[in-house]
């Protein structure tokens, strides 16, 4: 399991991964300082705004494209079939490559705080808070990566799946809201009906991604949202199942 969770840490470094996201990271913090000193009031708070936006979105989809095409070549070269004919459970296999995406996330969204307090000024308890969803954040995404990597065959599938799913959890409760503000419309009262209990199944599966990460954070300080107790408690709920999931789709395969 610990070489499995080296190896994994090793395979991103030698393919620059980290590299590659710092510098996105590095090239959009300049961008927003650009749009800051452009914007002639509430330069900073715009800024941050755009900041946290954009940082989320490159860890985002970073996090997804490597894990999905990290997986794709151990079925590729069939290394996967090398490292599972080791003494080692399906459940172990899925922990430690789990733990290895998990660390690399967190080192990778870490960075994002030093950007933002060197190049906005960003401070404060707001900070801490939006650093700590969004380590929370990055941890879920991993964990459906993983999913969507292991139980799809084809790594371009894999991403557009996960991305699928991280865009629903993140909007899900607004187009619940749109489906409920339309149901006392005279017409079409059984297509809004059917909307919104379609969205309302969907909302309540999906994780509330939207209460992660949000920018208002950066620029009001913290408080607005429901806390960091009921992030933690999602992700507590989601990771786990997640990674259960991806264990029962190893156990069914034959390699």
């Amino acid at each position: 399991m610990r070489a499995t969770f080296r190896y994994v840490l090793l395979t991103a470094i030698r393919d620059r991964f980290p590299i590659a996201i710092i510098v996105a990271l590095m090239a959009v913090t300049a961008v927003c300082v650009l749009i800051a000193s452009s914007t002639l009031t509430e330069g900073r708070q715009t800024g941050l705004a755009y900041a946290g936006e954009f940082d989320r979105g490159i860890l985002v989809l970073g996090l997804v494209t490597f894990i999905s095409f990290h997986v794709r070549s151990l079925h590729e070269t069939r290394e996967i079939e090398a490292i599972l004919s080791r003494p080692i459970s399906r459940g172990a296999f899925v922990l430690a490559y789990y733990a290895a995406f998990a660390v690399l996330a967190m080192a990778l969204t870490v960075v994002t705080a030093p950007l933002l307090m060197a190049g906005l000024a960003a401070t404060g308890v707001g900070l801490a808070e939006w650093e700590a969803s969004m380590v929370l954040e990055s941890w879920v995404v991993a964990a459906l990566a993983l999913f969507c990597a292991m139980a799809l065959s084809s790594a371009t599938a894999a991403v557009l799946v996960g991305l699928g799913f991280y865009l629903l959890g993140r909007t899900a409760q607004f187009f619940l809201a749109i489906a409920v503000s339309g149901t006392g419309a005279s017409e079409n009262q059984g297509m809004a009906a059917g909307a919104q209990g379609v969205m309302a199944v969907i909302a309540t599966v999906m994780p509330r991604l939207d209460l992660f990460s949000q920018s208002r954070w950066l620029v009001y300080g913290p408080g607005g949202g429901w806390g960091l107790g009921v992030l933690l408690l999602q992700a507590a709920i989601y990771i786990p199942l997640l990674l259960l999931a991806t264990a029962r789709d190893l156990q069914v395969k034959r390699f």
